[in-house]
């Protein structure tokens, strides 16, 4: 995709705009992850700041990617969903059909809903979206807000503190 390209889909992007069809293919067509997850995440960011939803247990969301998909592939396809829509609809992304890392990345590529199996261990997912850089909201099934857990430490922050990496 050539800048001028690039430039007028940013315009329409930033102008909250809807995308059309030809946008949507070359998105994903597109080789460039980085801007599109830039993108993908300035519009999640405009229409849910920092919080990130998450639901434990419940029905499981599909989102019908094939399991041999790789990973970038994954991301490109949160992103373009992002870009797709319009509002402060939900791009969610189930930590039973993908691994957590993964999961964790997706927050960056537009997703701000998390919903994982019954027996998901709810500290990990909160570390999981702390460490991502956002405020964890517990939801029901029905999207009602359960809990607001306190904002991530901020990196400044948390570099300021050596890791403890021997034993």
């Amino acid at each position: 995709m050539d800048m001028d390209r690039r430039q007028e889909i940013e315009e329409r992007v930033y102008a909250g705009d809807r995308l059309t069809g030809r946008d949507s293919e070359e998105l994903v067509a597109c080789d460039e992850l980085a801007w599109l997850g830039r993108l993908a995440d300035d519009r999640r960011a405009a229409h849910h700041g920092d919080r990130v939803t998450f639901l434990i247990g419940g029905s499981q969301v599909s989102d019908s990617t094939p399991e041999a998909s790789p990973p970038a592939e994954v991301l490109r396809r949160f992103a373009v969903a992002r870009l797709g829509i319009i509002g402060p609809r939900h791009v969610t992304c189930s930590t039973a059909d993908h691994t957590a890392a993964l999961a964790q990345l997706a927050l960056n590529f537009g997703v701000d809903d998390l919903v994982a199996p019954p027996d998901a261990d709810r500290d990990e997912i909160l570390h999981l979206i702390w460490d991502a850089g956002f405020r964890p909201v517990e939801r029901d099934a029905t999207g009602n807000v359960v809990r607001e857990y306190d904002p991530p430490v901020p990196l400044a922050e948390r570099r300021a503190t050596p890791q403890q990496v021997w034993a």
